[in-house]
C-alpha cells in the first residue's frame, strides 16, 4: 500500500537523488513542477490544439503562440492527458511497434511503440541524434497527485559527445491514452504513489497530432550529463 502523500513526497525527495547517485549518476535529478497555467494561456493552447485536431496528424501543427513551445507540450500532456512518441523520423502516418535498439529493462526490449505522458522524456527522444548517440541512460518518474505532482528526470550521455553537439531536429506524435495500454510497472515506486512514465503498445497507433521540435526548444539542455 502506498504512503500518504504528505509522507511520500518529502522522502522522495530526500531518497531518489540518493539513488541515482548510487547508479552513477554526478548529479541529483531535475525537478520539475507540474503547475495550473494562466487560464488565458490554457484558452490559447486549447485553441491551438483544437485548431488542429481535424488534420488528424496529416501536417504538423504550426506553433506561433508568445509562450516558450515546451509549456505548449507539456500543457498536452500534463493537462490533456495525451502521450506522446519522440522520434528523429518526420512525417509518420503510424507509429509502428518496432525495435531496433536494446535496453536494460524486459519491458525496455519488447517489441512496441514506446510513449510518455510526459512531453520532456518524448521531447528527449525526438531530438537525440541517432546518428551520433549509441547510448544513453535517461528516465522519468512522476510523484504525487493534482496540483502536487512532481517529475523527476535525468539525462546522460557518453562523455566522448560533449564537443560533437549530439542533437538534431525531431518530431513529436501525439496519441489518446487508452492506445498506449502498456505500463512499466516499478514496485519501489509504488510504495511512494510514484510511476516511471514510460508506456507501450504492441500493436500500431495512429497519431492525432505532431509537431515539429528542435534542440532549442529542450529546456535542460544545459544539464545533460556526459558521464557514460
Amino acid at each position: 500500500m502506498p504512503l500518504p502523500e504528505f509522507l511520500a513526497l518529502p522522502l522522495f525527495r530526500l531518497i531518489y537523488p540518493r539513488v541515482r547517485r548510487a547508479e552513477g549518476s554526478p548529479t541529483s535529478p531535475i525537478r520539475r513542477r507540474v503547475i495550473s497555467l494562466d487560464p488565458k494561456i490554457s484558452y490559447e493552447f486549447n485553441r491551438l490544439f483544437n485548431t488542429w485536431l481535424p488534420v488528424r496528424a496529416e501536417r504538423p501543427i504550426e506553433y506561433d503562440l508568445p509562450y516558450p513551445k515546451i509549456d505548449f507540450l507539456n500543457y498536452l500532456c500534463d493537462w490533456r492527458g495525451l502521450v506522446v512518441h519522440g522520434s528523429n523520423l518526420p512525417d509518420l502516418k503510424t507509429l509502428e511497434p518496432i525495435r531496433s535498439s536494446h535496453d536494460v529493462t524486459e519491458f525496455g526490449n519488447r517489441p512496441q511503440i514506446f510513449a510518455s505522458p510526459d512531453a520532456v522524456w518524448a521531447l528527449w527522444f525526438a531530438i537525440l541524434d541517432r546518428e551520433k548517440c549509441r547510448r544513453t541512460r535517461n528516465g522519468c518518474v512522476a510523484i504525487g497527485s493534482g496540483a502536487r505532482r512532481e517529475k523527476y528526470y535525468h539525462f546522460e550521455l557518453e562523455s566522448a559527445l560533449k564537443d560533437q553537439f549530439p542533437f538534431t531536429a525531431g518530431t513529436l506524435y501525439f496519441a489518446r491514452a487508452e492506445d498506449i495500454p502498456s505500463r512499466h510497472r516499478i514496485r519501489a515506486l509504488a510504495f511512494f504513489g510514484g510511476e516511471y512514465e514510460e508506456w507501450g503498445s504492441e500493436t500500431p497507433v495512429k497519431p492525432v497530432a505532431q509537431i515539429r521540435v528542435e534542440p532549442a526548444d529542450f529546456p535542460y539542455l544545459d544539464q545533460v550529463q556526459y558521464c557514460l
